[in-house]
Protein backbone atom coordinates (compact mmCIF):
# COMPACT_ATOMS: atom_id res chain seq x y z
CA UNK A 1 0.00 0.00 0.00
CA UNK A 2 1.46 3.54 -1.01
CA UNK A 3 2.09 5.99 1.95
CA UNK A 4 0.04 8.24 0.85
CA UNK A 5 -3.39 6.17 0.72
CA UNK A 6 -4.32 8.00 3.52
CA UNK A 7 -4.22 11.07 1.44
CA UNK A 8 -6.81 9.78 -0.96
CA UNK A 9 -8.80 7.69 1.16
CA UNK A 10 -12.79 8.20 1.09
CA UNK A 11 -13.84 10.70 3.82
CA UNK A 12 -17.60 11.48 4.45
CA UNK A 13 -16.03 14.97 4.68
CA UNK A 14 -15.20 15.54 0.61
CA UNK A 15 -17.73 14.07 -1.48
CA UNK A 16 -17.15 13.58 -5.21
CA UNK A 17 -21.10 14.80 -5.53
CA UNK A 18 -20.88 18.07 -3.19
CA UNK A 19 -17.55 19.43 -4.96
CA UNK A 20 -18.88 18.28 -8.87
CA UNK A 21 -22.16 19.99 -8.18
CA UNK A 22 -20.03 23.51 -7.25
CA UNK A 23 -17.84 22.74 -10.46
CA UNK A 24 -18.03 26.04 -12.72
CA UNK A 25 -18.99 25.25 -16.51
CA UNK A 26 -16.11 26.54 -19.17
CA UNK A 27 -17.36 27.12 -22.12
CA UNK A 28 -14.96 25.65 -25.16
CA UNK A 29 -16.12 28.42 -27.30
CA UNK A 30 -14.96 31.29 -25.53
CA UNK A 31 -11.51 32.13 -27.62
CA UNK A 32 -10.16 34.44 -25.20
CA UNK A 33 -12.01 34.35 -22.39
CA UNK A 34 -11.27 33.61 -19.28
CA UNK A 35 -9.07 30.96 -18.47
CA UNK A 36 -8.45 30.57 -14.91
CA UNK A 37 -10.48 30.65 -12.03
CA UNK A 38 -8.26 33.08 -10.62
CA UNK A 39 -8.61 35.45 -13.72
CA UNK A 40 -5.89 34.67 -16.13
CA UNK A 41 -7.60 35.69 -19.24
CA UNK A 42 -6.64 34.29 -22.61
CA UNK A 43 -5.92 38.69 -23.86
CA UNK A 44 -3.19 38.86 -20.48
CA UNK A 45 -1.71 35.10 -21.48
CA UNK A 46 -1.39 36.49 -25.21
CA UNK A 47 -0.53 40.60 -24.54
CA UNK A 48 2.63 42.12 -24.77
CA UNK A 49 4.64 42.55 -22.31
CA UNK A 50 5.97 39.05 -21.79
CA UNK A 51 6.35 37.78 -18.13
CA UNK A 52 9.27 38.61 -16.22
CA UNK A 53 12.27 36.45 -16.08
CA UNK A 54 10.91 32.87 -14.64
CA UNK A 55 15.13 32.14 -13.58
CA UNK A 56 16.43 29.08 -12.86
CA UNK A 57 18.33 26.30 -14.58
CA UNK A 58 17.13 24.88 -18.46
CA UNK A 59 14.11 22.78 -18.32
CA UNK A 60 13.53 19.40 -20.15
CA UNK A 61 10.09 19.07 -20.92
CA UNK A 62 9.15 15.41 -22.30
CA UNK A 63 6.52 14.25 -24.55
CA UNK A 64 5.66 11.16 -27.02
CA UNK A 65 7.33 12.75 -29.83
CA UNK A 66 3.63 11.28 -32.37
CA UNK A 67 0.46 13.00 -30.91
CA UNK A 68 -1.13 15.63 -32.76
CA UNK A 69 -3.04 16.36 -29.80
CA UNK A 70 0.11 17.91 -28.31
CA UNK A 71 1.27 19.98 -30.72
CA UNK A 72 1.66 22.96 -28.43
CA UNK A 73 4.43 21.57 -27.56
CA UNK A 74 6.41 22.01 -31.01
CA UNK A 75 4.65 25.41 -31.61
CA UNK A 76 5.92 26.48 -28.42
CA UNK A 77 9.47 25.42 -29.50
CA UNK A 78 9.42 26.16 -32.66
CA UNK A 79 7.56 29.64 -32.75
CA UNK A 80 9.34 31.03 -29.54
CA UNK A 81 6.96 31.18 -26.92
CA UNK A 82 9.16 29.71 -24.59
CA UNK A 83 12.18 32.42 -25.32
CA UNK A 84 9.06 35.02 -24.73
CA UNK A 85 8.58 33.62 -21.88
CA UNK A 86 11.97 33.77 -20.61
CA UNK A 87 12.12 29.98 -19.67
CA UNK A 88 14.66 27.95 -21.30
CA UNK A 89 13.11 24.75 -22.05
CA UNK A 90 14.77 21.57 -23.91
CA UNK A 91 12.07 19.43 -25.43
CA UNK A 92 13.05 15.75 -26.15
CA UNK A 93 11.48 12.47 -27.45
CA UNK A 94 9.98 10.24 -24.56
CA UNK A 95 9.01 7.10 -25.79
CA UNK A 96 8.26 4.98 -22.74
CA UNK A 97 5.04 4.12 -20.69
CA UNK A 98 2.94 6.18 -18.75
CA UNK A 99 4.23 5.08 -15.54
CA UNK A 100 7.95 5.36 -16.95
CA UNK A 101 7.48 8.92 -18.19
CA UNK A 102 5.61 10.38 -14.46
CA UNK A 103 8.54 8.39 -12.86
CA UNK A 104 10.99 10.13 -14.62
CA UNK A 105 9.39 13.44 -13.62
CA UNK A 106 9.50 12.20 -9.91
CA UNK A 107 13.47 11.51 -10.56
CA UNK A 108 14.29 14.75 -11.55
CA UNK A 109 14.96 13.29 -15.27
CA UNK A 110 12.33 15.42 -16.78
CA UNK A 111 11.37 18.49 -15.15
CA UNK A 112 7.38 18.85 -17.00
CA UNK A 113 5.33 16.44 -19.26
CA UNK A 114 2.39 16.44 -21.13
CA UNK A 115 -0.24 13.42 -21.53
CA UNK A 116 -3.66 12.27 -21.83
CA UNK A 117 -5.74 12.18 -18.28
CA UNK A 118 -6.73 8.58 -18.82
CA UNK A 119 -3.32 6.81 -19.30
CA UNK A 120 -2.26 9.10 -16.10
CA UNK A 121 -4.66 9.09 -13.44
CA UNK A 122 -3.78 5.83 -12.56
CA UNK A 123 -0.18 5.47 -12.16
CA UNK A 124 -0.91 9.28 -10.63
CA UNK A 125 -2.81 7.59 -7.62
CA UNK A 126 0.42 5.32 -6.69
CA UNK A 127 1.85 8.19 -5.23
CA UNK A 128 4.45 9.96 -8.02
CA UNK A 129 5.79 13.29 -6.51
CA UNK A 130 4.55 15.03 -9.63
CA UNK A 131 1.50 17.86 -9.48
CA UNK A 132 -0.71 18.56 -12.59
CA UNK A 133 0.07 22.39 -13.33
CA UNK A 134 -2.42 22.40 -16.50
CA UNK A 135 -4.32 21.63 -19.38
CA UNK A 136 -3.31 21.07 -22.94
CA UNK A 137 -6.42 21.09 -24.82
CA UNK A 138 -9.76 19.70 -24.83
CA UNK A 139 -10.66 16.72 -27.16
CA UNK A 140 -8.73 13.58 -28.31
CA UNK A 141 -11.02 10.90 -28.35
CA UNK A 142 -13.54 9.53 -31.10
CA UNK A 143 -16.21 7.14 -31.03
CA UNK A 144 -16.82 5.73 -34.91
CA UNK A 145 -19.89 3.11 -35.49
CA UNK A 146 -21.38 1.94 -38.89
CA UNK A 147 -22.83 5.06 -41.26
CA UNK A 148 -26.18 2.70 -41.06
CA UNK A 149 -25.54 0.75 -38.04
CA UNK A 150 -28.16 0.78 -35.09
CA UNK A 151 -25.46 1.82 -32.57
CA UNK A 152 -26.05 5.37 -32.81
CA UNK A 153 -25.45 6.08 -29.56
CA UNK A 154 -23.75 4.93 -26.03
CA UNK A 155 -26.29 3.94 -24.66
CA UNK A 156 -27.58 1.61 -27.08
CA UNK A 157 -24.23 -0.60 -27.20
CA UNK A 158 -25.38 -3.00 -24.67
CA UNK A 159 -23.61 -6.58 -26.48
CA UNK A 160 -21.32 -4.23 -28.88
CA UNK A 161 -17.90 -5.71 -29.69
CA UNK A 162 -15.71 -2.24 -29.32
CA UNK A 163 -11.97 -2.41 -31.26
CA UNK A 164 -9.19 -0.71 -28.89
CA UNK A 165 -5.57 0.32 -29.63
CA UNK A 166 -4.66 -1.10 -26.63
CA UNK A 167 -5.90 -3.27 -23.95
CA UNK A 168 -6.06 -0.75 -21.26
CA UNK A 169 -5.39 2.15 -22.95
CA UNK A 170 -7.39 5.20 -23.42
CA UNK A 171 -9.78 4.40 -25.44
CA UNK A 172 -11.25 1.45 -23.53
CA UNK A 173 -10.46 3.67 -20.07
CA UNK A 174 -12.88 6.42 -21.85
CA UNK A 175 -14.95 3.88 -23.51
CA UNK A 176 -16.11 2.49 -20.26
CA UNK A 177 -16.67 5.06 -18.06
CA UNK A 178 -19.25 6.36 -20.97
CA UNK A 179 -20.43 2.90 -20.58
CA UNK A 180 -20.83 3.39 -17.35
CA UNK A 181 -22.66 6.89 -16.89
CA UNK A 182 -25.24 5.36 -19.29
CA UNK A 183 -26.03 2.25 -17.30
CA UNK A 184 -23.73 -0.64 -19.15
CA UNK A 185 -21.21 -2.60 -17.44
CA UNK A 186 -17.88 -2.62 -19.55
CA UNK A 187 -16.52 -5.55 -18.05
CA UNK A 188 -19.87 -7.72 -19.02
CA UNK A 189 -21.89 -5.95 -21.09
CA UNK A 190 -19.36 -5.60 -23.91
CA UNK A 191 -17.05 -7.38 -25.66
CA UNK A 192 -13.34 -5.69 -26.28
CA UNK A 193 -10.96 -6.66 -28.95
CA UNK A 194 -7.29 -4.96 -29.44
CA UNK A 195 -5.88 -4.46 -32.87
CA UNK A 196 -2.41 -2.12 -34.19
CA UNK A 197 -4.36 1.22 -34.52
CA UNK A 198 -4.22 1.58 -37.97
CA UNK A 199 -5.86 -1.79 -38.73
CA UNK A 200 -9.13 -1.24 -37.18
CA UNK A 201 -10.72 -0.35 -39.79
CA UNK A 202 -9.78 -3.96 -41.35
CA UNK A 203 -10.99 -5.56 -38.30
CA UNK A 204 -15.02 -3.41 -38.51
CA UNK A 205 -14.76 -4.75 -42.66
CA UNK A 206 -14.19 -8.26 -41.38
CA UNK A 207 -16.67 -8.25 -39.02
CA UNK A 208 -14.60 -8.31 -36.07
CA UNK A 209 -16.13 -5.64 -34.35
CA UNK A 210 -18.44 -2.90 -35.01
CA UNK A 211 -17.38 0.22 -33.09
CA UNK A 212 -13.70 1.86 -33.13
CA UNK A 213 -12.24 4.03 -30.25
CA UNK A 214 -9.29 6.03 -31.18
CA UNK A 215 -8.22 9.31 -31.93
CA UNK A 216 -6.74 11.57 -34.62
CA UNK A 217 -5.15 11.54 -36.91
CA UNK A 218 -5.98 7.52 -36.89
CA UNK A 219 -9.31 7.92 -37.11
CA UNK A 220 -9.42 10.74 -39.61
CA UNK A 221 -7.57 8.16 -42.37
CA UNK A 222 -9.31 5.76 -41.37
CA UNK A 223 -12.94 7.53 -42.29
CA UNK A 224 -10.72 8.81 -45.01
CA UNK A 225 -9.31 5.59 -46.58
CA UNK A 226 -13.05 4.25 -46.34
CA UNK A 227 -15.38 7.21 -47.41
CA UNK A 228 -19.01 6.78 -45.85
CA UNK A 229 -18.73 4.01 -43.99
CA UNK A 230 -18.63 5.35 -40.61
CA UNK A 231 -20.00 7.83 -38.42
CA UNK A 232 -19.14 9.13 -35.52
CA UNK A 233 -21.18 8.89 -32.06
CA UNK A 234 -19.60 9.86 -29.46
CA UNK A 235 -16.45 11.61 -28.64
CA UNK A 236 -14.89 13.40 -25.61
CA UNK A 237 -15.58 17.24 -27.11
CA UNK A 238 -19.69 16.32 -27.02
CA UNK A 239 -22.27 15.01 -24.40
CA UNK A 240 -21.44 13.68 -21.00
CA UNK A 241 -17.86 15.29 -21.35
CA UNK A 242 -18.43 18.15 -23.20
CA UNK A 243 -15.80 20.86 -21.74
CA UNK A 244 -13.62 18.88 -20.03
CA UNK A 245 -10.10 18.76 -20.65
CA UNK A 246 -8.31 15.92 -22.23
CA UNK A 247 -4.46 15.97 -21.82
CA UNK A 248 -2.87 17.28 -18.65
CA UNK A 249 0.69 19.28 -18.00
CA UNK A 250 2.40 17.98 -15.16
CA UNK A 251 5.75 18.80 -12.89
CA UNK A 252 8.15 17.62 -11.10
CA UNK A 253 6.70 18.35 -7.56
CA UNK A 254 10.36 19.54 -6.51
CA UNK A 255 9.97 22.05 -9.03
CA UNK A 256 6.85 23.40 -8.16
CA UNK A 257 7.83 24.43 -4.40
CA UNK A 258 11.13 25.36 -5.41
CA UNK A 259 10.41 27.82 -8.45
CA UNK A 260 6.98 27.96 -9.62
CA UNK A 261 7.47 30.79 -11.47
CA UNK A 262 9.64 28.57 -14.07
CA UNK A 263 6.94 25.95 -13.92
CA UNK A 264 4.43 29.32 -14.84
CA UNK A 265 6.83 30.31 -17.50
CA UNK A 266 6.09 26.74 -19.61
CA UNK A 267 2.17 26.82 -18.78
CA UNK A 268 2.05 30.33 -20.03
CA UNK A 269 3.86 29.18 -23.60
CA UNK A 270 1.80 25.89 -23.70
CA UNK A 271 -1.16 27.84 -23.47
CA UNK A 272 -0.54 30.57 -25.69
CA UNK A 273 1.08 28.33 -27.98
CA UNK A 274 -2.62 26.46 -27.94
CA UNK A 275 -4.25 29.51 -28.42
CA UNK A 276 -2.50 30.32 -31.71
CA UNK A 277 -2.95 26.93 -32.71
CA UNK A 278 -6.71 28.08 -32.61
CA UNK A 279 -6.35 30.82 -34.28
CA UNK A 280 -4.00 29.80 -37.02
CA UNK A 281 -5.08 26.57 -37.81
CA UNK A 282 -3.17 26.46 -40.76
CA UNK A 283 0.23 27.82 -39.51
CA UNK A 284 -0.26 24.99 -36.78
CA UNK A 285 -0.51 22.52 -39.75
CA UNK A 286 2.40 23.07 -40.86
CA UNK A 287 4.70 23.33 -37.82
CA UNK A 288 2.87 19.45 -37.54
CA UNK A 289 3.94 17.93 -40.54
CA UNK A 290 7.50 18.45 -39.34
CA UNK A 291 7.27 15.58 -37.13
CA UNK A 292 4.23 13.52 -37.81
CA UNK A 293 4.73 10.46 -38.69
CA UNK A 294 1.89 9.10 -40.16
CA UNK A 295 0.99 10.09 -44.11
CA UNK A 296 -1.21 13.29 -43.73
CA UNK A 297 -1.27 16.85 -45.27
CA UNK A 298 -1.70 20.36 -44.23
CA UNK A 299 -4.91 20.25 -45.42
CA UNK A 300 -5.94 17.41 -43.63
CA UNK A 301 -3.59 17.99 -40.23
CA UNK A 302 -6.01 21.94 -40.42
CA UNK A 303 -9.43 19.94 -40.46
CA UNK A 304 -8.31 17.34 -37.54
CA UNK A 305 -7.41 21.12 -35.48
CA UNK A 306 -10.28 22.81 -36.67
CA UNK A 307 -12.67 19.91 -36.26
CA UNK A 308 -11.50 17.72 -33.37
CA UNK A 309 -9.64 19.39 -31.15
CA UNK A 310 -10.57 22.15 -29.04
CA UNK A 311 -7.21 24.27 -27.70
CA UNK A 312 -9.11 27.28 -25.77
CA UNK A 313 -9.99 24.88 -23.21
CA UNK A 314 -7.19 25.28 -20.21
CA UNK A 315 -9.08 25.47 -16.51
CA UNK A 316 -6.79 26.91 -13.48
CA UNK A 317 -7.48 26.67 -10.44
CA UNK A 318 -10.98 25.30 -8.98
CA UNK A 319 -11.84 24.37 -12.28
CA UNK A 320 -8.90 22.27 -13.03
CA UNK A 321 -9.53 19.90 -9.15
CA UNK A 322 -13.06 19.96 -10.08
CA UNK A 323 -12.29 18.67 -13.78
CA UNK A 324 -9.70 15.92 -12.34
CA UNK A 325 -12.11 15.22 -9.58
CA UNK A 326 -14.58 14.43 -11.89
CA UNK A 327 -12.41 12.02 -14.17
CA UNK A 328 -10.85 10.16 -10.84
CA UNK A 329 -14.82 9.55 -10.16
CA UNK A 330 -15.31 8.27 -13.27
CA UNK A 331 -12.33 5.84 -13.02
CA UNK A 332 -12.95 4.63 -9.76
CA UNK A 333 -16.85 3.73 -10.73
CA UNK A 334 -15.16 1.67 -13.34
CA UNK A 335 -12.88 0.29 -11.04
CA UNK A 336 -9.65 1.87 -12.73
CA UNK A 337 -8.72 3.92 -9.57
CA UNK A 338 -8.84 1.90 -6.41
CA UNK A 339 -12.33 1.77 -4.20
CA UNK A 340 -10.67 3.53 -1.09
CA UNK A 341 -9.45 6.64 -3.63
CA UNK A 342 -11.61 9.67 -2.67
CA UNK A 343 -11.47 11.56 -5.67
CA UNK A 344 -12.27 15.03 -4.37
CA UNK A 345 -8.79 14.48 -2.31
CA UNK A 346 -6.92 12.86 -5.02
CA UNK A 347 -8.00 16.21 -7.25
CA UNK A 348 -6.67 18.58 -4.31
CA UNK A 349 -3.43 16.31 -3.73
CA UNK A 350 -2.60 16.33 -7.29
CA UNK A 351 -3.63 19.94 -8.36
CA UNK A 352 -1.62 23.21 -7.85
CA UNK A 353 -2.54 27.09 -9.76
CA UNK A 354 1.16 28.11 -10.55
CA UNK A 355 -0.50 31.06 -12.79
CA UNK A 356 -2.57 32.18 -9.23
Amino acid sequence: MSVLDPLFSSSPAASPATSQASSPVWSRRRALGTLAAGGVSGAALMGAPWVRAAGGKKLTLSWSGTSLCLLPVVVARDRGFFEKNQVDVDVINFAGSSDQVLESLATGKADVSLGLIHTWLKPLESGFDVKVVGAAHAGCIRVLSGQDSKLSSVDKLKGAVIGVGQPNGFGRQFMSTYLARKGINPDTEVEWKTYPPDTLDVAFKKGEINLIVDADPNLFLIERRNPGQFREIASILTGDFKDRLCCLIAARGALVRENRPQVAAVVRSLTQAALFIAENPGEAAKVALSYLPQKVTAADIRSILTAQLDYRHHPQGVALRNEIEQYAADLKNVGVLKKSTDPARFANFLTVDVLA
